[in-house]
């Protein structure tokens, strides 16, 4: 086996790392001198010819104590190029190939991809997010707030609930709390002190739920999580006024507009979230409840123009996985949809809004095909840029996104097979909803490289670096109650147990891998105090505000604080060079680095401490001292001093460790 041979790219290896049409570019690869004289070609395949590979010879562009840089230079055409580089060494009368994800032995090549003026914003590059339930944060305004009984949904009113109450098990999308965007502006110096760089808001448009993935009213933010100002006493017609009145609705968009710029006076970008598959019932083209007359909308008369909208089968218009109440839209028929939800993703993030993008729920499932999807987000992502150049866009996606990206569809996505599920898996063996226990992944360094080393290659150029890890959020358990290994949900375990047997180290070790992995990590609010729950709408509970001084959330909080501090001090983090250096059962270290620092990442998940020497010099690390950075326990070494490329290491049971060279 060889080792050390690496490639990628990040800026040190790929040059420039937003290519543009007619751009020369130089690629690089770097290989070990103790293999002896070397040879290697880069093979190069465009988007005409993509079955035929040309091979470029490299030149050596420099050297190191221990590795040769090769390069080659190469013009960026208007198609797409695919590389992978191949090795001869001539002492091991050997020839190796190298892609995306490395060495390739006993499975077909990956190769890299280089996407002409696919341009991601420079800010978003491993930027921190913190993602916000509105209805429950904060309640910055009271008189905003639902009430009991003030219409019907999904067959019963809604219920207003005191903010310390937990979620009802079954009935969780009926309740109300009444955080709303106030609350948001309220706690912006929180966040700010945190450390945040993103909050990510699930949806805030007009809708009868609190959770707002059932849309009413695209074109403005709720008055009940924004401004009231015009109302009713009369239970019957109160929500159609709250909802519906010109001056909530303009006063409400102002408030978001205030959100924004509050939020950038202290350098903290706001994504929104776009809920474009399907609306609700409740949307005026609908209008199953009548509140926007007794005449409008589909489910009053089907031969309206806006029965195009959507798709219609024996039963009437379908509705999203076969729920009435999520009425499909129709991008197949019909380019007004295509114009219209555009214009809404242009809407804000213009001026006066100057939201900073859009994440895209439920992305890949929006037309009838694939094509159609993909042409259509291309279209929506060109209409956005053209508004707002630093907007970006990320996709919920549970899958390889790499054709839709190549597609130009996406920046990036929600990084879930990047993140939440390798890191799960391995420290806990849990699926991300509690849902299902793998006992023989906890520890599996093997499976957990070889996961990520695959989900690295479907993430071309800078999506690897811009799409967002987490660990919990608003559709799965929260990960603390992950760290249970416990199967359950709220309604057969109860609230209570989604607290019990909680792991906190294995709960820190999560978030310090999460930080140290590539992407923009991200929060779920109430993850810096350790908030429990099982998955929907349990995950779901209110920010307990008025407990955070309790000294086990001032602990879980200062840790977090911590965290963030150090990864904001250390550029590596955001888009450096990654490498997998030393594995076993439990156990992992992988280096990190840029032209400014070299990192090496300790993780020990095993209930005993273990020993081992690790090659560090494969993070190009060859002499000199290592010190400690962070660590999550006590580690009695400050020190490490390096032999010839390794350094001798006794690591604490369940501990993580973060090296520097000196």
């Amino acid at each position: 086996m060889i080792f050390g041979i690496y490639s990628d790219q990040s800026k040190n290896f790929f040059n420039p790392t937003n290519p543009k049409i007619n751009d020369v570019i130089e690629i690089s690869i770097r290989v070990p001198k103790i293999y002896g004289e070397v040879f290697g070609n880069l093979f190069i395949s465009t988007q005409k010819n993509s079955k035929k590979y040309k091979n470029t010879p490299m030149v050596l562009q420099k050297e190191k104590d221990l590795f040769w840089y090769f390069s080659t230079k190469i013009k960026l055409t208007e198609r797409f190029i695919r590389y992978h580089f191949e090795l001869e060494f001539l002492s091991y009368n050997k020839t190796i190939k190298y892609d995306s994800r490395g060495i390739v032995e006993n499975r077909h090549v990956e190769d890299f991809v280089i996407i002409p003026d696919f341009e991601v914003p420079e800010w978003a590059n491993g930027a921190v997010y913190y993602q916000i339930f509105p209805d429950r944060f904060y309640n910055g305004d009271p008189s905003n707030d639902p009430v009991d009984g003030e219409y019907i949904y999904d067959g019963e009113p809604i219920k207003k609930k005191q903010w310390d109450e937990m979620p009802h098990p079954t009935k969780g999308h009926k309740e109300f709390y009444g955080g709303d965007l106030q609350g948001i502006i309220d706690k912006l110096d929180y966040l700010q002190d945190l450390g945040i760089e993103v909050i990510y808001l699930n949806p805030i448009f007009v809708s009868p739920s609190p959770h707002k993935y059932d849309t009413q009213d695209y074109e403005h933010v709720d008055p009940h999580l924004g401004v009231i100002v015009e109302d009713v006493d009369n239970i019957d017609e109160k929500y159609k006024v709250r909802t519906t009145s010109e001056k909530n609705l303009i006063e409400s968009d102002k408030l978001f507009a205030k959100l924004v710029e509050e939020a950038h006076k202290r350098n903290i970008r706001v994504i929104l979230d776009g809920v474009f598959n399907h609306c609700g019932s409740y949307h005026k083209w609908v209008n199953e409840y009548k509140i926007y007359g007794e005449n409008a909308g589909i489910a009053n008369d089907p031969n309206i123009p806006e029965s195009e909208y959507f798709y219609w089968n024996k039963d009437g218009y379908e509705g999203w996985w076969g729920y009435k109440s999520l009425p499909k839209l129709n991008y197949d028929k019909t380019m007004l949809v295509w114009k219209y939800i555009s214009e809404i993703g242009k809407k804000w993030v213009s001026y006066p809004y100057n939201a900073d993008g859009w994440r895209l729920d439920v992305a890949r499932d929006l037309g009838r095909s694939k094509s159609v999807n993909k042409t259509f987000w291309r279209y929506f992502r060109k209409i956005v840029k053209r508004a707002n150049k630093d907007a970006i866009i990320f996709a919920e996606d549970y899958e390889s996104p790499k054709e839709w990206i190549e597609s130009l569809s996406w920046d990036g996505v929600m990084n879930y097979i990047g993140s939440m599920d390798p890191i799960s898996y391995f420290l806990t063996g849990m699926e991300k909803h509690n849902d299902d226990f793998k006992p023989e992944l906890i520890g599996n360094s093997e499976w957990f490289i070889n996961h990520l080393r695959w989900a690295w290659s479907q993430l071309p150029l800078n999506s690897k670096y811009i799409s967002l890890n987490q660990l919990s959020n608003h559709d799965h358990s929260r990960w603390a109650t992950r760290t249970t290994q416990k199967i359950g949900r709220s309604h057969l375990n109860g609230h209570e147990d989604a607290e019990n047997g909680i792991d906190w180290n294995i709960f820190k070790i999560g978030y310090s891998m999460m930080f140290t992995l590539p992407g923009s990590p991200g929060l779920y609010y109430g993850d810096e105090i350790g908030l429990a729950g099982w998955t929907d709408p349990d995950n779901r509970r209110t920010f307990p505000w008025n407990k955070l001084n309790d000294k086990s959330y001032q602990k879980r909080l200062g840790f977090m604080k911590n965290m963030i501090q150090f990864y904001k001090k250390h550029s590596s983090l955001r888009n450096g060079s990654i490498e997998f250096l030393k594995w076993d059962k439990g156990f992992i270290s992988y280096g990190i680095w840029d032209e400014n620092e070299n990192l090496v990442i300790i993780v020990n998940i095993n209930e005993n401490s273990v020993e081992y020497k690790i090659p560090v010099w494969m993070a190009e690390i060859n002499n000199g001292k290592l010190k400690k950075v962070f660590s999550i326990n006590d580690i009695e070494n400050e020190e490490y001093d390096v032999y010839n490329g390794l350094i001798s290491v006794k690591v604490p049971e369940k501990s993580f460790l973060v090296l520097q060279k000196i």
